[in-house]
């Protein structure tokens, strides 16, 4: 039933998102970020490699020559994006990492417009104004003096450079697109992650060695990162692009910062604030503006858009 309902995977994709920055600030708290990366993506390499393996030795060929698009990828969007995640929430929450992350598709508009030279659709700029406007209310906790003052939580700073990396990877992604088969795709990405997280995390728990404690809980969360919200929360969510089109998905990824607030507050003791709730309606208003807008300029014949990116480059949290 589950892979022919969409809008059941695409349910189960954003609660296990949301659970990902939940799970991942607390596994921070004993696993610094470079080594958390290192094993969430180890464990999704595993899992992965039995299945697709053989695929992505027989495509070596076709790696070496998009040698420079892989490594690209697999810095923004694996690499990049969950070590500085994991970063984020060592110093902010994480609904206001999860809220933030919701301002993905803003960027990947701006990005695809500058990067791959595609038309700007100029009507959208008051929702990207609106978004951006959520974003930093929620940076600044709510004070205009702190906007002003440009005081910032340093885990808030992080997570932009996050959002930077993803959006980053979307555009990359849209280059990329039908190229190569998803799934070995993922896993070639995984695996050049790999090769530069396993170094960097020795050196990391060299300069300075964490006290883990083995627990159940530990071990249950490296799991929930390593493969439900690396492969089954991908693989329902690519499964639903399938079975109901990219833009009838787009919008479920909002649900990603309510999965996150119900965890946080239920499990960590996080509180929800009024800044929250005023930065997620200007962001979420902000993205069906900036939607709204762009079909219009696309339905005038006005020029290619971005949009695409934004749909499909889903953040993979």
């Amino acid at each position: 039933m589950f892979k022919r309902s969409p809008y059941v995977l695409l349910i189960v994709a954003a609660c296990i998102w949301g659970g990902n920055f939940v799970a991942g600030k607390a596994l921070v708290a004993q696993i610094p970020p470079l080594t958390l990366a290192a094993i969430r993506w180890g464990l999704a390499f595993v899992c992965l490699l039995p299945f697709c393996g053989k695929q992505v030795w027989l495509l070596r060929r076709e790696w070496a020559k998009s040698w420079k698009m892989l490594v690209f990828l697999s810095l923004t969007g694996v690499a990049g994006f969950n070590t500085l995640t994991y970063a984020a929430v060592q110093f902010t929450g994480s609904i206001n990492a999860s809220l933030m992350n919701s301002a993905t598709p803003i960027l990947v508009v701006i990005l695809a417009a500058a990067i791959m030279k595609e038309r700007f659709a100029w009507p959208a700029l008051p929702g990207i104004v609106i978004s951006m406007l959520g974003v930093f209310w929620i940076i600044g906790r709510g004070s205009l003096h702190a906007l002003l003052t440009l005081s910032f939580n340093q885990g808030d700073l992080l997570m932009l450079l996050a959002i930077l990396c993803w959006a980053l990877y979307s555009v990359g992604m849209k280059r990329a697109a039908g190229r190569f088969p998803s799934t070995p795709f993922l896993l070639a990405q995984v695996t050049v992650a790999l090769i530069v997280l396993i170094p960097l995390s020795a050196l990391e728990l060299a300069v300075k060695a964490p006290s883990i404690n083995a627990s159940p809980g530990l071990v249950a969360g490296l799991v929930y990162i390593g493969l439900f919200a690396s492969l089954i929360a991908f693989l329902s969510w690519n499964r639903a692009i399938e079975l109901a089109g990219p833009q009838r998905c787009a919008g479920f990824l909002n649900l990603i910062p309510l999965f996150s607030a119900i965890f946080a507050t239920s499990f960590t003791g996080e509180s929800l604030h009024m800044y929250h709730g005023i930065g997620a309606v200007l962001i979420v208003a902000g993205v069906y503006v900036t939607n709204a807008a762009v079909k219009r300029y696309q339905a005038q014949g006005s020029g290619r858009l971005p949009l695409e990116v934004n749909l499909n480059g889903s953040s993979r949290n």
